[in-house]
């Protein structure tokens, strides 16, 4: 497997205007690389993951971002989520690996981070340590790729699933069942969505992914953290 590059694809029209408006490019070897390539064999999937901060007044003003491979990690960064736009950034499964490896999106949101004085809005920029307590909970979505096919992830970065509004009502831990019959099989049977306390349900993240019925998760929302299919994403 060649290393990562940096291009502009020019069969995906929605990666390069993520480039265009300020997007972080998650830069890894083998199964992720960078959505910014051009001359590509075959026909590569995309994941366009886009970030927004929840308004609120403990509005997020940056986050950090982990992609892991089971064990392994793919790609860390911070970015700053100030700014009229959603930050976002893309991820791309080379043609020639499966679109069907999982992978693992975590999102930790923070008031600020040191460093990113030194990043425009929607930028990424080296993450400290130690990190400052995070706001809201951590936001975490495991997913495959479409095959040959742009899908948009949505993380609504510093959501908050209270006692009320915390209902997703019942369903099974595979949020993208009931996006369509080819989303995947369901993991298991009925599980309560809703909050045993304040917050989700274990297999549930607040503000992320897919409702049970398919729908883009709200920003208080809980939410299947597991998708049977990046293909019942929109693109």
């Amino acid at each position: 497997m060649p290393d990562a590059v940096r291009e502009t694809p020019r069969p995906r029209r929605r990666a390069a205007l993520a480039l265009a408006t300020g997007a972080s490019l998650v830069t890894a070897t083998g199964a992720l690389i960078a959505a910014c390539g051009s001359d590509m064999t075959g026909d590569p999937s995309y994941l366009l993951v886009e970030l927004i901060p929840v308004e609120t007044p403990a509005k997020p003003g940056a986050a950090r971002i982990v992609v892991t491979k089971g064990s392994a990690e793919i790609a860390a960064l911070c970015v700053n989520l100030t700014g009229d736009a959603p930050a976002s950034f893309v991820l791309k499964r080379d043609a020639g690996n499966p679109a069907s490896e999982r992978i693992n999106i975590e999102v930790l949101s923070f008031a600020t981070l040191k460093g990113q004085e030194n990043a425009g809005p929607g930028k990424e920029f080296a993450c400290p340590s130690p990190l400052p307590p995070i706001l809201g909970d951590v936001q975490t979505i495991d997913t495959d790729f479409c095959e040959a096919a742009t899908r948009k992830l949505v993380f609504h970065v510093g959501s908050v699933c209270g006692c009320d509004d915390a209902d997703a009502g019942p369903g099974d831990d595979d949020a993208g069942d009931d996006a369509g019959d080819d989303a995947g099989d369901s993991d298991g049977g009925d599980v309560d969505a809703g909050p045993s306390s304040c917050g989700c349900a274990p297999g549930f993240s607040c503000g992320a992914g897919l409702s049970t019925t398919g729908q883009v998760c709200g920003a208080s929302t809980c939410c299947g953290t597991r998708l049977s299919s990046a293909c019942a994403l929109g693109s």
